[in-house]
């Protein structure tokens, strides 16, 4: 081989470029091999090499390449952010499908994004708008709508999952005001909770369940193979203690009946409880970070490496065990993005300092998201509450430590009437300068 190295480097590319486009068959290959060589030795007349020793190359290389070599990964066309950026803007396309081609269709939707029908379907499921499927669920009782709510919030990222009967059914009727109830008001629960998941199961949403015992088993998009293998899922689940954190529905602004329902609101609030005490688990929380700072538009490959930073042996930092582990990942844009993300958390616990009062906890949070600002251009509402607790802060001059468990109860007092929201006249101080004119504006045509 050492004598004829323009006869192996021919063997060797042609060999590798057929296991790329018909996989490793030794014996294709070796055809493919042999039919090359002849081809190189009737081009290059009388060859300097003997019949032995072209044999003897192409078995070296056959054997090699079958044992050693290894295809190239296939590559999709688009990269993960651009994908997820389609994901962003498919609904404005929906809308604006209407006005270019007269309907708002999956057709026309695809044909301006130039993605596929059900591409854009799979996206636009996700955004909660499938009008099909809305149809459904509008047949369904109030309860079991609100039931497929709490689902589509809950496995919005998950395929499936492990959820306890009981925590369902309390975040089903109970809503955010978790109470205790009699064994009898939850027994009866629970008992129409299974008849409900039933009644879901059946009417074509893409959801399908199993119950066992206390626990129920949640299939979207596939079912169970069958009872047997879903009962030996549920065990095996219940004994790794895998249960996702059950969601509710995210309120927009015209839904919100109730001043510390604000979800911005709640988010600042989640936010400077997780800085101050530096537990940023579990991840789910960490959606309230997110929604002022994405470091990347796809989370995805973001969730094992904030899992295995919680878990760590390193010490109870999560920022930097977050850091130290990002130099292990080998895509660079996910790797900046989690030491991006590490940065941040290092700095919204290091930050915060030892026994933060209240308005230095918030300014904290503001300093480094930047949620004021944003606030006031997109959701002003939001800011003016923002601001007025901001005041209420500045005036009381607490430590957020002894704020806190406050804070955990104000929707239940507002709601129970303990605390009264301020009225128009006195949010709209609080607005931001643009948005002022026009909330007094909208405020005096109610009236």
């Amino acid at each position: 081989m050492s004598g004829h190295i323009e006869e192996f480097d021919a063997i060797r590319k042609a060999a590798y470029a057929h296991i790329n486009v018909h996989g490793k068959d030794a014996a294709a290959l070796r055809a493919h091999c042999e039919t090359i060589m002849s081809e190189r030795r009737q081009e290059q007349g009388v060859s300097a090499m003997s019949d032995r020793e072209a044999r003897e190359l192409i078995t070296t290389v056959v054997n090699w390449t079958i044992r050693r070599y290894n295809p190239p990964r296939w590559k999709p066309q688009r990269s993960r952010e651009e994908r997820a950026g389609n994901f962003l803007v498919t609904p404005e396309a929906f809308k604006m499908a209407a006005e270019q081609y007269g309907k708002s269709t999956l057709r026309n939707t695809a044909r301006l994004t130039g993605q596929s029908k059900s591409t854009v379907g799979r996206h636009l499921v996700r955004h909660g708008i499938a009008p099909r499927r809305t149809a459904k669920i509008k047949k369904l009782s109030d309860t079991a709508q609100r039931l497929v709510g709490i689902l589509d919030a809950t496995f919005d990222r998950k395929a499936a999952g492990l959820l306890q009967l009981g925590e369902l059914a309390s975040a089903l009727w109970d809503g955010e005001n978790r109470r205790v109830v009699p064994k009898s008001t939850q027994a009866s629960r629970v008992k129409k909770l299974k008849t409900l998941l039933s009644e879901v199961s059946q009417a074509g949403l893409g959801y399908h369940t199993a119950n066992v015992g206390a626990l129920v088993g949640v299939f979207r998009g596939r079912r169970f193979p069958s009872l047997s293998e879903a009962v030996t899922w549920v065990e095996e689940e219940q004994r790794l203690n895998r249960y996702p954190l059950i969601e509710r529905p995210t309120p927009t602004q015209n839904q919100i009946e109730y001043f510390w329902a604000d979800p911005i609101v709640k988010d600042v609030i989640d936010i400077m409880r997780m800085s101050d005490s530096g537990h940023f688990y579990p991840i789910e929380r960490m959606d309230a970070i997110f929604r002022f700072k994405r470091p990347l538009l796809d989370l995805t490959p973001l969730w094992p490496w904030l899992e295995r930073a919680y878990h760590s042996d390193y010490g109870d930092n999560m920022g930097e065990n977050l850091y130290f582990l990002a130099h292990n990942i080998t895509d660079p844009v996910v790797r900046k993005a989690a030491e991006k993300l590490a940065r941040l958390l290092q700095d919204l616990k290091g930050h915060m300092g030892m026994m933060p009062k209240s308005v230095d906890a918030f300014a904290t949070v503001d300093f480094l998201l930047n949620f004021m600002d944003n606030t006031a251009v997109k959701a002003p509402d939001s800011h003016a509450r923002l601001a007025y607790i901001r005041h209420v802060f500045e005036t009381t001059a607490e430590y957020f430590e002894d704020d806190e468990p406050v804070l955990s109860t104000m929707l239940d007092r507002e709601k129970s009437g303990e605390w009264v929201a301020p009225d128009a006249k006195t949010l709209a101080q609080y607005y931001p300068a643009l948005a002022e004119s026009d909330f007094l504006e909208e405020q005096s045509d109610k009236n």
